[in-house]
């Protein structure tokens, strides 16, 4: 592999990871890195394809990105570029990627994409703080709530989301992998940050609690909020913003079976194979304005009542 190579990646702290790994493995290649939120997907997929009809790249990389409900995007990716693989863990249809026989596909639902790239690119037991990174990131992304490290996971990942993430890359890199020099300066200040925004959040009446379910109605924090509620006990979460973008969260606790998991996620987005069994997010179809957010917030809490109720619960 000697030209650029093209790596398309999503934009949070396991596509950092896979960055980071990428990086460490292949030190000498040029990279390009597009990032999507998924409501980009089509046009950097067009960006993409201008590029390497530009400029000729042969290789393409794509760690961390759901193609389940963008088909077309990764058919268009396999026909422009002779060499791709994909790495992920999100959910998808069996025989999803038998129409792209030459992709290389690695795919574990098990493991986060840091740490499927770290195995696959042969860089485990090469760099301990690599090693270390792509262990926090695993434990935070696949939410290992019961790990000893998991709320060092979460300060990682606040960290991630107040730097830009080509300056964190570089700066891990420059460092040997280590973690850059302000991190413990910053990670203090969120947890200050956070507690205020807090109290004003349930002065507000922004956090409301109902049975098993909390919905929070905020913008910043919510992996916060969801993980008090749910050391509180609560088995469902729904994060709710002002750009309705909707986040689902269920307790791995909760007394559900992957049947009615698989049902709430096809009722509220219309596919089984969304983010993780116990995480999704979609948006709110249409204008967004109160009235729409709160007939979804409405339609979500009714639906976890019909499809997880555990007085019907599925039995295997």
């Amino acid at each position: 592999m000697s030209d650029e190579l093209i790596v398309f990646t999503h934009n949070d702290l396991d596509a950092l990871g896979c960055m980071l790994n990428l990086e460490f493995k292949f030190p000498n290649i040029k990279k390009k890195y597009f990032h999507t939120n998924y409501a980009n997907i089509v046009d950097l997929t067009d960006q993409i394809i201008e590029h390497q009809k530009a400029n000729g790249n042969t290789h393409i990389v794509m760690p961390d990105v759901s193609f389940s409900d963008n088909k077309e995007s990764l058919r268009r990716i396999y026909e422009a570029f002779p060499h791709c693989t994909h790495i992920d863990h999100h959910l998808y249809a069996d025989g999803f990627w038998d129409e792209f026989p030459n992709m290389k596909v690695v795919w574990d639902k098990t493991k986060c994409a840091t740490k499927l790239c770290n195995e696959y690119l042969g860089n485990t037991g090469k760099n301990q703080n690599l090693d270390k990174l792509t262990y926090l990131i695993d434990v935070y992304d696949l939410w290992q709530d019961k790990n000893t490290h998991f709320d060092t996971a979460q300060d990682l990942n606040e960290y991630f989301w107040k730097v830009d993430i080509a300056w964190f890359k570089d700066e891990v890199v420059r460092g040997n992998y280590a973690l850059p020099r302000n991190y413990m300066d910053v990670v203090n200040k969120t947890h200050i940050e956070y507690m205020k925004t807090m109290e004003s959040y349930e002065k507000r009446n922004l956090i409301h609690r109902a049975g098993n379910t909390t919905v929070c109605f905020v913008n910043d924090w919510f992996n916060q909020i969801m993980i008090k509620e749910m050391r509180q006990g609560k088995n469902f979460v729904i994060g709710v913003n002002s750009y309705g973008i909707i986040k689902v969260r269920i307790n791995q606790d909760a007394p559900v079976t992957p049947q009615q998991l698989n049902k709430l996620r096809l009722e509220l987005t219309g596919t089984e194979n969304i983010g993780h069994m116990h995480a999704f997010t979609y948006k709110v179809k249409g204008q967004v304005d109160f009235n729409a957010i709160m007939t979804e917030v409405k339609k979500v809490t009714e639906a976890i009542a019909r499809t997880c109720n555990e007085n019907n619960k599925e039995r295997n």
